[in-house]
């Protein structure tokens, strides 16, 4: 519990903020990330924080999701509804298994968005994986601070549960720089230009949802960015690649 961070997306109320901190205090959490808040050190806040007020103080705040989950070995993020660019996500059960594995050896962000529509498809796109908790049909969206809690809970309760990560992920530097060199090549050789303005961005979404739930270590992402610089090299100096 002490390598997983909250991360609240451009919350807009300053009490469930703070009810996410008392949440967070009731089941063994500290590490509150806000995004763009709406100011939070206010008697409303604090009122529901309670006894965590500490939580509450201490919350990191960035400008940016990237800033947030700059350290971060996995990025998951909460989503109620399904689509295109919302799929493949897992369930609750999945997600706190997934969340217990990479936690044992490296930083974990799990994004939660605005209390009216949730995290954006943009937001959703810098995900690892994507997650969802069930809900009755006839009212399925939970309020923030709940969906917090169905979370921290289910982890909580789950402690020692999962079988720890022996293996170490990359940084989330190493991982977003291979991304970007991977978009470059795919570019380079005209990957997915035939299907619309679209398919390039499907691509390298589907992507990172694949490889995100392998967990990549160092020595693979720089195995790969070795094979992205030959294909580049090769493809510069016009080489007919072998069959």
């Amino acid at each position: 519990m002490k390598n997983c961070s909250i991360v609240l997306v451009r919350p807009m109320g300053p009490a469930n903020i703070g009810s996410v901190a008392r949440v967070m205090m009731n089941t063994g959490f500290d590490d509150l990330v806000l995004v763009d808040p709406v100011p939070h050190l206010c008697d409303e806040a604090y009122a529901m924080a309670c006894n965590a007020s500490a939580i509450l103080l201490g919350a990191r705040v960035f400008a940016t999701i990237d800033d947030a989950v700059g350290d971060s070995a996995l990025v998951i993020g909460a989503t109620r509804r399904t689509g295109k660019v919302r799929d493949p996500h897992i369930t609750l059960a999945e997600a706190v298994e997934e969340i217990a594995r990479f936690a044992a050896a490296g930083r974990v962000s799990v994004l939660f968005g605005r209390e009216d529509r949730g995290l954006s498809n943009e937001e959703l796109a810098r995900c690892d994986m994507l997650f969802h908790i069930p809900a009755h049909e006839a009212n399925p969206s939970l309020n923030l601070s709940h969906a917090v809690f169905a979370l921290c809970h289910a982890l909580f309760t789950a402690t020692g549960a999962a079988p720890g990560r022996t293996i170490r992920p990359a940084p989330r530097r190493e991982t977003e720089a291979f991304y970007e060199h991977l978009e470059r090549v795919l570019r380079r050789l005209g990957y997915g230009a035939k299907g619309g303005s679209h398919l390039p961005a499907a691509i390298m979404r589907n992507m990172r949802r694949l490889l995100g739930r392998t967990g990549l270590t160092l020595k693979e992402v720089r195995m790969l960015r070795g094979i992205l610089t030959q294909i580049e090299k090769r493809t510069a100096e016009g080489d007919r690649l072998p069959e």
